[in-house]
């Protein structure tokens, strides 16, 4: 492992702007056709190009019935499910919103981290972050779409829960740890195109809907870059930079999406929603910056000589 160089950064930068530039293409996509169609669309056109890498690559499959349970379950939970409650989200809320939403993925996956790990305890950095976070999602959704009077709250917490379902995807993923990464996503791809394809056929038949070219062209552009190259460009950069380098991405993202949301649909972000995408990434850079201080300290007095 090497330490980061320009290149890396460049990478970074690549991958938020892939994921970001979701939001924008799920919301053209819903717009000519039906949540489950775009997630399984994507979802299946993300499996067939990692495949074609496992191929090129010549790369393994996961070994032995965890890691294959855990694959199953990363397809369930950090795929198939969040893909489709982000495209039912975005039928009523706009790209940008359902982006930062989003942006809760870390901090959740703090907090759960603490309850089912060893080595990702809780820190007072983690909990100012926690606070943060909270507080920014209450100023993005407004006090009256908590209360239950916003007529778009279902569809801010088809999001949210998306967000959860990532979460828990995350720490699940952490089995997988030792697994070819290639030929393990592409299993983790298959399952989740295997789970919400023959859903979407059966419910919502996509042959007796209205052609859209904009809508096809947005699904196909999900599957191939932030669903099947994305995950690609994940390996490549875990293995490159290691994963907390590709942590940075938290950062990033949603002030991706809220750009291009505002490039590609002419959505022009509200006050309101500027200043909780700035109190949420605050968080998460305060649970972050506090735990890399912790960890730098423990290191260095893990090494300092000890006096007699």
């Amino acid at each position: 492992m090497t330490r980061p160089g320009r290149l890396d950064y460049f990478l970074l930068i690549l991958l938020a702007l892939m994921w970001g530039s979701s939001f924008s293409f799920i919301k053209l996509g819903v717009h000519a056709y039906s949540p489950l169609v775009v997630a399984a669309g994507r979802i299946t056109l993300g499996a067939i190009v990692l495949w074609l890498i496992v191929v090129l690559r010549k790369s393994g499959l996961p070994k032995g019935r965890g890691a294959w349970v855990s694959a199953f379950l990363c397809g369930i939970l950090g795929n198939a499910v969040p893909f489709f409650l982000i495209s039912m989200g975005e039928t009523r809320i706009n790209a940008g919103l359902a982006a930062i939403l989003m942006s809760v993925v870390p901090l959740t996956t703090v907090i759960l981290g603490h309850f089912v790990t060893r080595d990702e305890k809780l820190t007072a950095g983690k909990v100012a972050g926690i606070v943060l976070g909270t507080c920014g999602v209450i100023v993005l959704v407004g006090p009256e779409t908590l209360s239950g009077l916003g007529g778009d709250l279902p569809y801010q917490l088809a999001v949210l829960v998306a967000a959860i379902c990532y979460a828990v995807s995350s720490l699940i993923a952490r089995n997988l740890r030792d697994q070819p990464r290639a030929g393990s996503a592409a299993v983790i791809l298959t399952f989740a195109a295997l789970s919400i394809a023959p859903v979407a056929v059966l419910v919502d038949q996509p042959w007796t809907m209205t052609w859209s070219a904009t809508g096809a062209l947005s699904i196909i552009y999900l599957g191939l870059v932030p669903t099947g190259l994305a995950m690609f460009l994940l390996l490549l950069m875990v293995a490159r930079a290691g994963a907390g380098f590709v942590a940075f991405n938290n950062y990033l993202v949603p002030a991706v999406g809220v750009l291009v949301s505002l490039v590609v649909l002419g959505e022009i972000p509200a006050p309101s929603t500027l200043l909780a995408m700035v109190i949420i990434l605050a968080g998460i850079a305060v649970a972050n910056i506090g735990f890399s201080w912790r960890k730098k300290a423990v290191q260095i007095t893990s090494v300092a000589p000890k006096k007699d």
